[in-house]
C-alpha cells in the first residue's frame, strides 16, 4: 500500500461524509469537522473496505480512542496494511 493512495482515498471518504466539502487540513479534528464516534467508525469500516485491510477488534477500538484527524486515520491504515 502507497502512502499517496492511502492518503488520497481517506481524504476522498472524509470529503464523502464532509458531504462534498473537500477544502479541510488533514491535520483538522475530525470532531471540529462536524464527525462523531458513530461517523468515525463508519468511516473506518468503509476504508478498510476500500483499501482491502481488516484490523483486530482492539485495533479499531485503539483507533476509535485515538483518531483524532484524517491524518491519524492514515497512518492507521497503513499500520494495519503492514501485517
Amino acid at each position: 500500500m502507497k502512502k499517496d493512495n492511502v492518503h488520497a482515498v481517506v481524504h476522498r471518504f472524509v470529503s464523502r461524509m464532509l458531504e462534498g466539502r473537500e477544502g479541510f487540513d488533514d491535520n483538522a479534528s475530525l470532531a471540529q469537522l462536524g464527525l462523531d464516534k458513530e461517523d468515525i467508525e463508519e468511516l473506518i469500516f468503509h476504508l478498510e473496505d476500500e483499501l482491502g485491510v481488516t484490523a483486530f477488534t482492539a485495533e479499531e477500538d485503539r483507533m476509535l480512542k485515538t483518531a483524532r484527524t484524517a491524518n491519524d486515520l492514515s497512518r492507521f491504515l497503513l499500520e494495519i496494511g503492514r501485517y
